[in-house]
């Protein structure tokens, strides 16, 4: 049977769920939940993914993202490796610890993230102990399970700052605050009640999770814009050298393109934003990125995170940035 497609776009959201090998247990130990919520923060970070929802059960994960780069690949790969040798380190073992690889689901926001959300939430009661139970006490189970996004839409000390709670909030209940937070808790609480629809039903090619009019626009989508089919991503994605988006930074800069590789460089700014474009638009991994630039790739993650950082508080900067993305990305069409 063939995969089913993948397709990657910059700001796509996705479901993704992966087993353990064999269907046996990815978790032995509280330790290693832990390690896997730590693994899953560093990959975020390193691939600029936001978190939306997860939640970890004994032998699977369920996790709702986005993804700003268009690196859904990358990022669950870095992130798969990462728990798996951790979790074999930790119990001196070999072997793999996932069933092969992830699943995931390509999901229209406005319609599908939210029953979306609630389904990933709800998993933790669906184990079988739980068919006798009440209300209350499914309700108060979730709210204190400790392994799952939920607990921290319900209450702001139970946040991890790894994870978007945000963005849930804001799009469906109009902001992150008490009536936010106590209206997708009654949301979820509902699904507790009744028989709720399974947001799984309109899956279409069992890798799109939409409406015929998403579908319809993904597929007009492929052949023209930056939207990648795995394992075809790069014929499909226009991409640039680092040579050209380096030396379009430096003519912005109104320096030689050698100062920005230099990592004496006293125009540090100017490397970092090199740093960010190169991996938006080269194609190029992080390592890749900084063996060019003379370093290792976790300098090019700090250097990325530190710039992210300064264009979310420098309104300049940012409006500098934009104008050097826009010419990168006039260039990228050009070789269309």
């Amino acid at each position: 049977m063939a995969r089913p497609l993948r397709v990657e776009f910059p700001g796509a959201y996705y479901h993704v769920m992966n087993r353990g090998n064999s269907r046996q247990n990815i978790f032995i130990s509280d330790k290693d939940r832990n390690t896997f919520l730590e693994a899953l923060s560093d990959s975020r970070e390193i691939h600029d993914v936001s978190i939306i929802a997860y939640v970890l059960m004994s032998n699977h994960y369920h996790l709702l993202i986005r993804t700003p780069q268009a690196n859904l690949s990358e990022f669950m790969r870095h992130f798969q490796v990462t728990y798996t040798v951790r979790f074999n380190r930790r119990h001196d073992r070999p072997g793999h610890v996932f069933q092969g690889r992830f699943k995931s689901l390509l999901v229209e926001a406005d319609e599908y993230l939210l029953p979306l959300s609630r389904y990933i939430h709800l998993n933790p009661i669906r184990k079988g102990h739980f068919s006798n139970s009440g209300i209350q006490d499914k309700e108060e189970y979730l709210r204190t399970y400790p392994w799952s996004s939920y607990p921290g839409y319900c209450n702001l000390r139970k946040r991890n700052k790894s994870f978007n709670y945000r963005w849930l909030l804001n799009t469906y209940y109009g902001k992150d605050d008490y009536r936010g937070r106590r209206l997708y808790r009654a949301y979820v609480v509902k699904g507790i009640h009744g028989k709720i629809s399974n947001p799984f039903d309109d899956t279409v090619h069992q890798s799109i999770l939409g409406s015929q009019g998403f579908v319809d626009w993904i597929k007009t989508q492929l052949p023209d814009r930056n939207v990648r089919e795995v394992p075809s991503q790069r014929k499909l994605q226009h991409h640039i050298s680092i040579k050209q988006i380096v030396g379009e930074i430096a003519k912005y800069g109104g320096v030689d393109s050698d100062n920005l590789f230099d990592r004496k460089t006293k125009m540090k700014l100017f490397r970092q934003i090199s740093m960010e474009l190169c991996y938006r638009y080269s194609l190029l991994k992080q390592k890749e990125i900084g063996d060019l630039f003379g370093v290792d790739y976790s300098t090019v993650s700090q250097n990325r995170k530190r710039l992210k950082d300064k264009l979310n508080t420098n309104r300049r900067l940012r409006k500098q940035f934009e104008e050097i993305r826009e010419n990168i990305q006039l260039m990228s069409k050009q070789k269309i």
